[in-house]
């Protein structure tokens, strides 16, 4: 925990709310139903994962969800590939290299790497593929696994308490500048509705709680097409409207059903929000396909249980 933020006045209210929340989430904590991976699958498999590595958060989450199923053992493993997990998972005996390209980048892809390795994930995976079958998507991971302490809040929140904001979108002018600031400007400008946001950031539960708040939340691109706020909200379970993403999830988002798309260039932005905003039968039911999407697809549960069984089809293990 950063401790001047601990020690920052300003932050203590947020504190406040967000410790019994993350504690009694913790608490209430179920196990979900996932597909099933062969009972013994934690005698057959260990995984040697690297000590240091690059994006120790994203990294991390990824071993930790990983470690839930199999054996998972730190080790002075080199890492020759840029923005990429380098690792080893030992199947029945047998040893296979096994990467995890976390890159923001959609074209950054180690050739020499995916040639190596028995399946590469990558993050921010092309719509049309790349040049080798084994190359496969990663999907994406929320910013912090303090969403999954506070989810069973923020659904309840969504779902029974009454919204506050028209629209909503928090960006930091660190990434796509460009973007970013267009789509802010348009949206602080207009009547159309009330817009709740800005380029300010504020802690991560106080912004999860404010998605729970809102009827729209708007997601632009940061360093990649994905950004983690697309996760966070589709697993709050609130209507997306967002430019189209040139990158796909391990399933396909669909226009109208999961999320809204408005126009690459951001002309009909602020008419696709009113859409959305006028239809409520259509933003109720795009609220529910979209935590659905997360609960199928991209909870660690279900993203782990994929990538084992990936790795485990590739490998030829049953």
């Amino acid at each position: 925990m950063n401790l001047l933020r601990v020690l920052d006045w300003r932050a203590w209210p947020d504190l406040a709310i967000e410790a019994p929340l993350r504690f009694a989430g913790r608490i209430r904590a179920a196990s979900r139903a996932t597909p099933q991976l062969p009972a013994d699958l934690r005698d057959r498999v260990t995984v040697r994962w690297p000590r240091v590595y690059e994006c120790p958060l994203l990294s991390t989450q990824i071993r930790e969800m990983l470690s839930q199923h199999v054996n998972v053992v730190l080790t002075e493993l080199p890492q020759p590939y840029r923005r990429t997990i380098w690792t080893e998972f030992e199947i029945d005996g047998k040893l296979h290299k096994v990467a995890f390209c976390i890159s923001d980048y959609p074209e950054e892809l180690s050739e020499q790497c995916a040639s190596q390795s028995l399946v590469t994930f990558k993050f921010q995976f092309l719509h049309d593929g790349y040049s080798r079958r084994n190359v496969v998507p990663g999907g994406h991971l929320p910013r912090s696994t303090v969403l999954y302490d506070m989810l069973a809040y923020l659904r309840w929140r969504k779902d029974h308490a009454r919204e506050q904001f028209d629209v909503y979108g928090r960006f930091s002018m660190d990434f796509a500048p460009g973007v970013r600031g267009a789509a802010l400007r348009q949206l602080a400008g207009t009547r159309a509705f009330r817009f709740q946001g800005g380029d300010r950031t504020v802690r991560y539960s106080r912004y999860l709680r404010e998605v729970a708040r809102s009827r729209v939340c708007i997601d632009l691109p940061g360093e990649g097409p994905f950004c983690c706020r697309l996760i966070e909200y589709l697993a709050v379970g609130t209507c997306v409207v967002a430019v189209p993403y040139p990158v796909r999830l391990p399933a396909a988002l669909t226009d109208g059903i999961h999320i809204s798309y408005c126009k690459s260039g951001l002309e009909d932005l602020i008419p696709r929000c009113q859409a959305v905003l006028d239809d409520s039968r259509q933003r109720r039911a795009m609220e529910r396909a979209a935590r659905a999407f997360f609960d199928r697809y991209l909870h660690r549960d279900r993203l782990s249980v994929y990538y084992l069984a990936t790795i485990l089809a590739a490998a030829g293990a049953r």
